[in-house]
């Protein structure tokens, strides 16, 4: 999106926005304390909590953890010193897998168990939130997992491509797995090998309001009638929504047919 607004948006023109969605946020309600870990542009969101946590002067503690490769890629750093020094609880952890010979700029690596363990010694009672590409995620949530800490205390948003079932054949397949129906469209689809019920959908035509495409905003919700559904993320699902039966279309596939409310 933002190479899109820089590359292709002129002065002048106008774009409709929605408000922020999905469930990967910490207001503070959540826990007591919270470790953010962030992999290069993931800090993003990390940055957002940290603000308001400072800006609210939430007593609880806050662990920033932060991977970069270099220290060029180190974006906010003077933002950080300066809510570092505004905030007793906030503590910031920072490793770089090349520093290039620069002192000063932290741990040298990844962001492993070992760093974890160092940087947040009760890490196992603790709420974690990742955000980066999807590799540095998985190898974060695998470590998190191994030092105690509870799968449903993770919380992940991903930089990068669309996650998959990894036992998938690809998108492109010819093979016909089961068929779609649309309810409220009466429209019934295909559902090749690797492809998802959103991508059935806009091959038929009909309209599943969706976002990310990577199951984490939530945008295509839509109520399960029939049938069974894998999905390789559903973070964006609360416990509510799973019992009534939503799925995300976006990584819902199927082994058979299904029926769905669209």
């Amino acid at each position: 999106m933002s190479r899109w607004l820089h590359d292709e948006l002129r002065i002048g023109e106008e774009v409709e926005i929605e408000a922020p969605n999905g469930t990967f946020i910490f207001s503070g309600k959540e826990a007591n304390s919270v470790v953010l870990i962030g992999g290069g542009v993931g800090i993003t969101p990390m940055m957002s909590a940290a603000r308001y946590l400072t800006e609210t002067g939430w007593s609880g503690k806050v662990h920033l953890i932060l991977g970069f490769r270099a220290p060029r890629d180190f974006i906010f750093r003077e933002e950080l010193a300066e809510l570092e020094a505004l905030n007793a609880n906030l503590s910031i952890t920072v490793a770089m897998s090349r520093p290039g010979g620069e002192p000063g700029h932290g741990t040298v690596g990844h962001i492993d168990a070992a760093l974890l363990a160092s940087a947040v010694p009760d890490i196992a009672s603790q709420r974690a939130h990742i955000c980066g590409p999807p590799p540095m995620m998985d190898a974060v949530k695998a470590a998190l997992v191994g030092l105690g800490v509870p799968e449903i205390q993770i919380k992940t948003e991903a930089f990068g491509t669309i996650k998959r079932d990894p036992t998938a054949k690809g998108t492109a397949s010819t093979a016909v797995l089961g068929r779609v129906l649309f309810q409220a469209s009466d429209t019934t689809a295909p559902v090749p090998v690797g492809a998802t019920i959103l991508d059935a959908a806009d091959e038929a035509g009909v309209f599943i309001d969706n976002a990310c495409r990577s199951g984490t905003c939530g945008s295509c919700r839509v109520k399960l009638v029939s049938g069974s559904v894998r999905m390789a993320v559903e973070d964006s699902l609360t416990e509510a929504d799973k019992a009534e039966g939503y799925i995300l279309a976006c990584q819902a596939q199927i082994g058979s047919d299904v029926t769905v409310e669209a």
